[in-house]
């Protein structure tokens, strides 16, 4: 993956999507991973304690995966993702979606667009119109700001494989 040149780490990094974007991209990844996790929630008292040590100016996510691989695996998994690449076309830029949730678990969606989830998609809707009465029209999505690989400031150490 190419590098892009981005400034140094600011803790500014990081954007509002969409909810249209958003609940697109979600509906994509859970296509190409149908049995896959869609979604995993961390709450704030973790988040503030990443955030409030000395030096933090943010917070990187990793995917990980807790089944190692023996060799066959991996080698059925390199033509399968090769397949999907190549000949499929189906391989897309992976993002996170990040929305703050109430003590319900309902997501805190913007109230001023519609997920782009059409009435003939089978899936179930992921996202609730409407989260709760709390919910406002301040709401918002947030995605990833600096892909690792591929931009400035990715480590090289234990989590990256380095």
């Amino acid at each position: 993956m190419e590098t892009i040149e981005r400034a140094p780490i600011t803790g500014k990094e990081g954007a509002e999507i969409e909810l249209h974007i958003a609940a697109e991209w979600t509906r994509n990844h859970r296509q190409r991973n149908p049995h896959g996790s869609i979604s995993q929630f961390f709450g704030q008292e973790i988040l503030q304690r990443l955030l409030q040590q000395p030096g933090s100016l943010g917070i990187r996510i990793y995917y990980g995966n807790s089944q190692k691989l023996n060799g066959w695996q991996r080698f059925i998994f390199a033509i399968a993702n090769f397949l999907k690449k190549t000949l499929a076309g189906g391989v897309g830029e992976d993002h996170f979606i990040l929305s703050a949730v109430t003590s319900t678990g309902m997501d805190l969606l913007p109230t001023n667009n519609q997920a782009g989830v059409t009435a003939n998609n089978s899936e179930p809707q992921i996202f609730a119109a409407r989260a709760a009465a709390a919910n406002t029209s301040s709401n918002i999505l947030a995605e990833q700001a600096y892909p690792c690989p591929g931009s400035i400031g990715c480590p090289q150490n234990a989590l990256t494989g380095s």
